[in-house]
């Protein structure tokens, strides 16, 4: 105002890195999904454009507890050499393609389970809260909407013991870890309820492959 003339102002961002888990991976092609929902910015809240991103491994080294209004986090550290690439980044999810496939998967491909094979019910998630190693975790799936599009298609209810003592239920860096039920991938987890760890939100795995399309 004391100069008398407008002036324009810009926030620049040219890099973020952050840590999240693998939904699925194509093995002939090693195209591969994850989180399950889009990386925002910050302050706005809005997908943040990407060209390009490098995909590391990660080693687990805590988990920060989740508590009532309080969301807690998977601690790890970035180990050295790019190990892929991120080239989407989707509201349902980030993209991208290995450079070969990781150590200890399952020895035999599963099987895909559209929105409408999706039941309430148990069924259980894979998650790596040590180390490098998934666990496989018992949750509920409760309040399906087969109609949604985006990320949060129905209610994920953490039930496995084990999981609640260790993380307090779901926190941030789950994000991704795949939904498995009736011997199906049908799905991710990608948000938890700020007010109860335990209880989240998943997206069909239908809304994923379609992101991918």
């Amino acid at each position: 105002e004391s100069e008398k003339c407008y002036k324009s102002g810009m926030y620049l961002k040219d890099n973020g890195a952050g840590l999240g888990t693998v939904t699925y991976i194509v093995p002939d092609s090693l195209e591969f999904a994850g989180l399950g929902h889009g990386i925002c910015e910050s302050e706005s809240g809005r997908l943040t454009p990407i060209s390009r991103g490098s995909v590391v491994n990660v080693g687990i080294d805590g988990v920060v507890k989740g508590l009532c209004g309080t969301p807690g986090e998977l601690k790890g550290h970035f180990k050295s050499g790019k190990c892929g690439s991120l080239l989407q980044n989707t509201d349902c999810g980030v993209f991208g393609v290995l450079a070969s496939l990781p150590e200890g998967l399952p020895s035999e491909p599963l099987y895909l389970g559209l929105r409408d094979d999706v039941n309430e019910g148990r069924a259980y998630i894979w998650s790596t809260l040590e180390g490098c190693t998934p666990k496989k975790y018992e949750i509920e799936i409760s309040n399906i909407d087969r109609s949604a599009t985006a990320g949060k298609c129905f209610t994920v209810k953490v039930t496995d013991k084990n999981l609640i003592a260790t993380s307090g239920g779901i926190v941030q860096g789950m994000s991704g870890s795949p939904i498995i039920q009736n011997g199906k991938l049908v799905g991710a987890v990608t948000h938890v309820l700020v007010n109860d760890p335990t209880t989240g939100y998943g997206i069909f795995i239908e809304n994923m492959l379609d992101a991918a399309a």
